[in-house]
């Protein structure tokens, strides 16, 4: 049997408020650790591109673990535990400029709506919170393929409005998925459950299980097998779509181990 785990990474592994000197927790790497001992293989699903995970991972104090797949950009570019590209779709060039156009007028701050090309983020103002992400003057600068972009809103009100305006105006092109109070827009039929769905099959799983926190995690959880999520710090609308609540990561990889 070959069973396959893909877990979101901000706000499931990666705590942002979290103040020990760790990226990942001691219990949820050794969790990590234990299963991968045991054959299995464990992977990222985020919204990140592949640089904007990796460039933090790998500085200090690092992971204590390696991937065995990586699902960015919410299922649009696959990459195998060498970090090679092994599936994506993309956005052409003229959608993604009409995106940013359309849709950074509702950014809670429109120099810092970005665009995702290739495996980097660009973004028109540098953020501190965010230094993987290359700063641009125009349009001109990023160099393609593009595979999507991404804003922050004030309210939760405000990302469903400009996820809705997204879903109709850009439709069978882009999809615009709900990350909190904000947006990942995508290549049209990628999701994070498209993208297990994919290494399921490129890896020969027999067996697959996800988690995620956020609103963007629920295609992820439709897909597993078995599906986690948090029982205090995910919504209802995700509570509904999971096999189990629970604590952690490294719970939720306990349970999956002993199916």
């Amino acid at each position: 049997m070959t069973k396959i785990f893909a877990s979101d990474f901000d706000g499931t592994l990666h705590f942002w408020d979290c103040e020990e000197d760790f990226i990942v927790s001691p219990a949820d790497t050794q969790a990590i650790l234990d299963f991968q001992e045991q054959g299995g293989l464990f992977g990222v699903c985020t919204g990140r591109p592949l640089h904007g995970l990796t460039k933090q991972i790998d500085e200090a104090p690092g992971l204590g673990f390696s991937f065995d797949f990586y699902i960015t950009l919410s299922g649009a570019a696959i990459f195998d535990k060498d970090r090679q590209l092994i599936w994506n779709k993309t956005i052409p060039r003229e959608a993604v400029e009409e995106l940013y156009r359309v849709c950074t007028p509702l950014s809670t701050s429109p120099e810092l709506a970005f665009v995702c090309s290739a495996n980097d983020w660009w973004a028109f103002k540098r953020d501190p919170m965010w230094p993987q992400v290359r700063v641009v003057s125009s349009f001109d600068e990023i160099e393609g393929p593009f595979y999507g972009y991404g804003m922050e809103n004030d309210t939760l009100e405000i990302a469903q409005q400009a996820a809705d305006m997204v879903n109709e105006r850009f439709a069978g092109v882009a999809h615009a998925y709900l990350n909190k109070a904000s947006i990942d827009v995508v290549p049209d039929g990628c999701s994070k459950g498209t993208g297990l769905a994919h290494v399921a099959e490129l890896l020969g799983a027999t067996l697959t299980g996800g988690i995620g926190d956020s609103f963007n995690d629920l295609p992820l959880l439709q897909a597993a097998d078995v599906s986690y999520t948090f029982k205090d710090d995910a919504s209802a609308s995700l509570h509904e779509h999971a096999t189990l609540l629970v604590d952690s990561a490294a719970e939720a990889l306990a349970d999956f181990s002993g199916r």
